[in-house]
């Protein structure tokens, strides 16, 4: 059991290293960008980024989720695993220049060129990087995939710089930027999983029918996931105007914080729930995870939640400080993804990729249905509470289907309470900086239902420094 820990802790401070530093200076880079961005440009950049991340799992198959899986299977020829996922990234890649090249001769008059240069080669640079980074976990190369994560932000910030500050390219340089650093660290990826040693133009047919068959259910999952995460955006976009779409985009930066800690949780949480599955949880490894991964998301979100003011008024620049009103319904949004996210490891673990994509459409079907609703109600605030929901649904079906596959104990008693305190803290925080004072009461009184797992935590943290 004690190397289940030891494994699982060893991941989550290589991820930690290679998320937190560069998430650290990309929140530092928000003022910057805020300053020499337009909420128009933040917009268009922002659609750029979610309309890649759409096309990515689709015409790729969602095919790198498959790669980390069976890598991971000792039965299975790595050889044959990356072999079949880059031809799978080719004709992909074929359909998307096709798909570009017709974009192209629409006669829409915002979607200039330049745009669609910039969704084709960060469809090409994120799919090839995704492959990468899944391959290398597959092959216990952690170590890798937390430098290139550095390299991507250490290449990127001062990009920026140059080409906002300096040259003044604006959103040309934006994105210009950002997609150096991402080409850069797979360039590094390539080098270090010495992919000479495992490529081979012959693959299994086995293999690829068997992976793909695992991965295609996850490409509904992954666009219902895109639709919870992003259509808010498109839809307020058409209904209330690309500004406040960016606006809603820059109030997803302190949410972000807690996506950080999330982020770096189930990278390595992915590999322990494949590597130590058991069924009947013998020695309790799953449920105190999951206990650890409720409480500790829960405390940063209520942290998060009485700081948001003061880190709204630092961050943002006076067009976008308005922000600040979508940030605790998002914070809950994305604590409710984070729990499903944890579920979802569980049923990888197990193949069983049907239920991931059925609980996903699920929660679309609920977010989409609102989105136009509330968007067209409330606006930007209405995009936020129909995501949380969203979310909300998506972690329900999930932790009712689960059972059928692993049995842990889960206190949910106590669990309930701790969403009811955060239900009251956000509704506190609503009220503005008249208010915050107010929020010190659930903020300790989550910290105090969840001491044990409190005490766990700096107990282990102790004894590792000694």
């Amino acid at each position: 059991m004690n190397n289940k820990y030891k494994f699982f802790g060893k991941n989550i401070i290589l991820f930690s290293i290679g998320g937190v530093t560069p998430k650290i200076l990309g929140f530092l880079m928000v003022p910057f960008y805020t300053s020499m961005l337009t909420p128009a440009d933040y917009g268009i950049a922002d659609l750029i980024s979610t309309t890649v991340m759409l096309l990515v799992p689709i015409f790729t198959l969602d095919i790198q989720d498959a790669v980390m899986r069976y890598t991971l299977d000792k039965a299975v020829d790595s050889g044959d695993v990356i072999s079949c996922a880059i031809r799978i990234l080719i004709w992909g890649g074929v359909i998307v220049i096709g798909g570009a090249f017709f974009a192209s001769l629409l006669p829409i008059h915002w979607l200039k060129m330049e745009y669609i240069f910039f969704v084709v080669i960060n469809y090409f640079a994120i799919a090839w990087g995704n492959i990468l980074n899944m391959f290398c976990r597959g092959i216990d190369e952690v170590r890798a995939i937390t430098i290139s994560a550095i390299i991507t932000t250490f290449v990127t910030v001062p990009a920026n710089i140059l080409f906002l500050a300096v040259f003044k390219w604006g959103i040309t340089g934006y994105l210009t930027a950002n997609v150096i650093g991402i080409i850069i660290a797979d360039l590094y990826l390539m080098y270090k999983a010495n992919l000479k040693e495992y490529f081979h133009c012959r693959i299994s047919k086995k293999v690829a029918y068997e992976m793909i068959g695992y991965s295609v259910p996850l490409v509904f999952n992954v666009i219902a996931w895109w639709v919870n995460s992003v259509s808010d955006r498109y839809i307020l976009a058409w209904i209330s105007g690309v500004s406040v779409s960016g606006i809603f985009a820059v109030s997803l930066k302190i949410p972000s914080i807690l996506a950080v800690f999330q982020g770096i949780f189930y990278q390595a949480w992915s590999i322990s729930a494949i590597k130590d599955f058991d069924k009947d949880d013998k020695d309790g490894f799953f449920s105190r995870v999951y206990s650890l991964t409720n409480s500790g998301t829960l405390i940063i979100c209520s942290v998060l939640l009485f700081f948001n003011l003061p880190l709204s008024w630092f961050l943002y620049s006076k067009e976008f400080f308005q922000a600040w009103m979508y940030v605790p319904i998002l914070l809950l949004a994305f604590f409710f993804n984070a729990m499903a996210l944890f579920v979802g490891a569980l049923f990888t673990a197990v193949k069983d990729t049907k239920s991931i994509s059925y609980s996903t459409i699920a929660g679309a079907v609920v977010n989409i249905a609102l989105t136009v609703i509330l968007t067209y109600l409330f606006s930007a605030f209405g995009a936020a509470v129909s995501m949380m929901l969203g979310y909300l649904t998506v972690f329900a079906f999930r932790s009712f289907r689960v059972r059928k596959h692993i049995h842990m104990a889960i206190n949910w008693k106590r669990d309930f309470m701790g969403y009811t305190l955060i239900s009251i803290q956000i509704i506190i925080a609503c009220f503005g900086w008249k208010a915050m004072v107010l929020q010190v009461i659930p903020l300790l009184a989550v910290l105090f239902i969840y001491r044990q797992e409190g005490k766990m935590v700096l107990n282990a943290i102790i004894k590792k420094i000694i």
